[in-house]
């Protein structure tokens, strides 16, 4: 199977344009501080999170766009991730609307941060912290299993090459 991921070229694959759903796990090593949208000012803690989204047009496409640096951010998440060190990438393709049930299973978990990602729903939030990353993201994957979409995990290295892409591997 060719390489595709948040590193690869647009239209590489036609992996990529698959729609989907993804858990975005990144780090802030200390509080910040960030405007965000029309959310305004709010307060980070240092710390572990998880941002929950979907990409209909295309799960990985939408995983590479958060990743990269945006002078005028689009999502809420666009203003956060450029203060935190991505980790791990999480995702599923689907068809069927499971952002905000994926969402809804981690609010009954951890610290969600109100209204942030779901502006376009009625979840709580997609945005949730913890101080350690690994019960992050062991719920997460139990999670994407409950609603029946398999895991994709996609490791963030600060040393992978972005033009050979990461490695895949389903758990």
């Amino acid at each position: 199977m060719p390489q595709a991921g948040p590193w690869a070229s647009p239209g590489e694959t036609e992996d990529e344009r698959r729609p989907g759903i993804y858990a975005l796990l990144f780090i802030l090593t200390r509080e910040v501080t960030v405007t965000v949208g029309r959310l305004g000012r709010l307060d980070f803690p240092g710390g572990c999170y998880v941002y929950i989204g979907s990409g209909m047009a295309g799960v990985e496409t939408r995983i590479r766009h958060h990743l990269r640096p945006h002078p005028h951010p689009r999502w809420h998440l666009d203003y956060l991730l450029p203060h935190g060190k991505p980790a791990a990438i999480i995702a599923g393709h689907t068809s069927q609307p499971l952002e905000c049930p994926l969402a809804t299973s981690l609010s009954r978990q951890f610290n969600v941060f109100r209204r942030f990602g779901s502006s376009d729903c009625r979840c709580r939030g997609h945005l949730f912290h913890h101080e350690e990353l690994p019960p992050l993201e062991s719920a997460v994957l139990d999670a994407f299993r409950d609603l029946g979409c398999q895991p994709l995990i996609l490791p963030v290295s600060r040393q992978q090459d972005p033009a050979k892409g990461p490695a895949r591997r389903r758990r």
